[in-house]
């Protein structure tokens, strides 16, 4: 899979901590960078503090890899998961909530071509530029204020097969910055 796109995915993951409500509020097919905005506002953002996280890859398929290499990959998702140092969450990140999320979605070689948001999540889909042609993005998210987490897929076509990843992050407020 090509790196830049696993790469934005994880720091989609990273920035962010759902039934729905359509971002496309003009029905014109498309999510805009204004409806992006108003969509990520929704989800309640986490409140300041330390927060653990934990990141683990779910389902790793590539045809360009044998099943060791993929089996490899996984152990060192899975070591490297738990090993994430606490990250503060200070004052203004938190008041910024998703809105870091929508400043990513709208860079980069990604069209959003879905989004639904309320104040428990959000749901996007994406279709990015890779070396391969189009790849599928979606992920899906959970907020309660203390607590988020975010699973990605992107599946990139290649000539030697479709390439596909899976990721779920996960961030769990532990106490007050220290």
């Amino acid at each position: 899979m090509r790196l830049p796109i696993t790469l934005a995915i994880a720091s989609l993951a990273l920035a962010s901590c759902g039934s729905s409500d359509d971002a496309d509020t003009d029905g014109d097919g498309s999510v805009s960078a204004e409806e992006i905005k108003a969509a990520t506002a929704k989800v309640k953002p986490l409140e300041a503090g330390q927060y653990k996280m934990n990141m683990e890859l779910v389902e790793l398929v590539d045809p360009t890899m044998s099943e060791q290499e993929i089996a490899q990959a996984k152990e060192f998702m899975g070591a490297m998961g738990g090993m994430a140092p606490p990250r503060c969450l200070n004052e203004e990140d938190a008041k910024k909530g998703m809105v870091g999320v929508a400043e990513q979605l709208q860079n980069g070689d990604c069209n959003v071509d879905s989004l639904t948001s309320n104040a428990d999540g959000m749901q996007a889909a994406m279709t990015c530029k890779a070396a391969g042609g189009d790849a599928k993005v979606s992920l899906a998210s959970t907020s309660t204020g203390t607590a988020s987490e975010m699973t990605m897929t992107a599946i990139e076509p290649s000539e030697q097969g479709e390439k596909k990843v899976t990721m779920k992050v996960s961030m769990t407020r532990t106490g007050d910055c220290t």
